[in-house]
């Protein structure tokens, strides 16, 4: 048991839990169809003294160890494996090879900016992206708020409201400036090769807009909001960069997309720009910093308010060669969404748009070629995960509803690039379609 505020189980929740039958109603159920748990008799909290002994291990938790630990074969998996597989009601671990090995897990990090985001600032809640009046009558300041999601249809909304306070003061003509200061300065993050930007990434700035792959997305931002401006009747003069005082007026806000939404984005097609802009705010949102320091141990931190070891994080996205993470961090990161009393909607992982389903959405739909093997096709539609690829590192984290009807949390992480990348994912995807059981 954790100490985790969020998911502090009562003695009345603990007992209940022994005396429930932990499964999901369906195999084929979606997640968000799980009821909540029911409170149980203070005789029944007398004989539950903890979850781990309330789980009874099934004939299919059997079959996944021992189909598990005969195709798990240092032939398919190289030497830099690691694998585990759990209750996903009651963290009882049923399955692990090299558990506690940490590899690099690529993409599948972005479970910790989606945990984090999503505690820290809460599912509903939405970046504000602000213009200001300068110093002077004629300068304008648009305020990047590091949404990820920031749109030019914000900017039209940005650029008539700031048209409109400016005509009112007669002023038709303005010098506008961008101001990016949330964000230090950019530069590489440890462990990323000079190559990563901008072939994977583009510099981490706090204005951006419609996800734009350009060298310097604060004045590409400025210069579209400037021409938003131009249709509004206002006469842009020039576009830098400045930084807006708090003492002058606003001129101008728009609310973009939920962190829920964000979050969806991320995780279903691997987003590495969102999930790096996450990661860096919730370092500002719990007062660390604005530098990749300052991310990197409010992500730590939040690993230990899940109930885990502080491990090597060093960026949102996966992309450093220097992350590391164990599968069975991640499988309980995974486990920890379905936590009966989690007073955080993680809807996100819990609900079937917010995870790539096999074979069907996301970075798992079968165009990527992924659960359309004859070793796991059988599980497309069944699991919903997160993937993770680089050129030598293949994982899968997410959950699946076993043949006994319980929901199994599970996490596979390869390194060294034993074969192709392919045909790791499609070994990788065999395993899940193991835990599922179909296969």
């Amino acid at each position: 048991m954790t100490t985790r505020a969020r998911t502090l189980l009562t003695t009345t929740a603990v007992a209940s839990l022994a005396a429930t039958a932990l499964v999901a109603p369906t195999a084929t159920a979606a997640p968000s169809a799980l009821a909540p748990v029911k409170a149980a008799s203070s005789t029944a909290a007398a004989v539950a003294p903890s979850l781990a002994t309330a789980y009874e291990p099934s004939s299919a938790d059997a079959r996944i160890v021992s189909k598990l630990t005969a195709r798990v074969t240092t032939a398919r998996f190289g030497t830099q494996f690691s694998g585990a597989v759990m209750d996903a009601r009651t963290g009882k671990l049923l399955w692990s090879k090299n558990g506690n090995t940490a590899l690099k897990p690529a993409s599948t990090i972005k479970f910790v900016a989606a945990t984090n985001a999503l505690r820290v600032f809460g599912p509903t809640y939405r970046f504000t992206t602000t213009v200001r009046r300068g110093t002077q009558a004629d300068q304008v300041v648009l305020i990047g708020s590091g949404d990820p999601a920031l749109s030019s249809t914000q900017l039209v909304a940005l650029a008539k409201q700031t048209a409109a306070a400016m005509k009112a003061k007669g002023q038709l003509r303005v010098r506008l400036y961008a101001d990016d200061t949330l964000f230090a300065a950019p530069t590489l993050a440890t462990g990323w090769p000079s190559t990563y930007v901008p072939d994977e990434t583009p510099w981490l700035r706090a204005l951006v807009v419609d996800g734009r792959q350009v060298s310097d997305t604060t004045i590409d931002a400025a210069k579209i909001f400037a021409a938003k401006l131009k249709t509004y009747g206002i006469t842009v003069a020039s576009v830098t960069r400045g930084k807006a005082s708090t003492a002058n007026p606003v001129l101008a806000t728009s609310a973009g997309q939920t962190i829920d939404q964000i979050v969806t984005r991320m995780m279903m097609e691997s987003d590495n720009e969102h999930a790096e802009a996450l990661h860096r705010l919730v370092g500002i949102k719990k007062g660390k910093g604005n530098t990749w320091t300052a991310a990197r141990t409010a992500a730590q931190s939040g690993l230990t308010y899940e109930g885990l070891a502080a491990t090597a994080i060093y960026d949102g996205s996966g992309l450093s060669r220097s992350d590391r993470l164990t599968s069975i961090q991640l499988a309980k990161m995974v486990k920890n969404t379905f936590e009966p009393l989690n007073k955080v909607p993680f809807r996100i992982l819990r609900s079937s748009p917010g995870l790539p389903q096999a074979g069907r959405t996301g970075t798992l739909r079968a165009s990527y070629d992924r659960f359309t093997a004859s070793t796991s096709k059988c599980a497309a539609g069944k699991v919903y995960a997160k993937t993770g690829t680089l050129k030598d590192a293949v994982a899968l984290a997410g959950w699946t509803v076993g043949k006994d009807g319980r929901i199994k949390a599970f996490a596979f992480i390869i390194n060294g690039n034993p074969t192709s990348v392919t045909a790791m994912r499609q070994n990788i995807d065999m395993l899940a379609a193991t835990v599922n059981g179909c296969y």
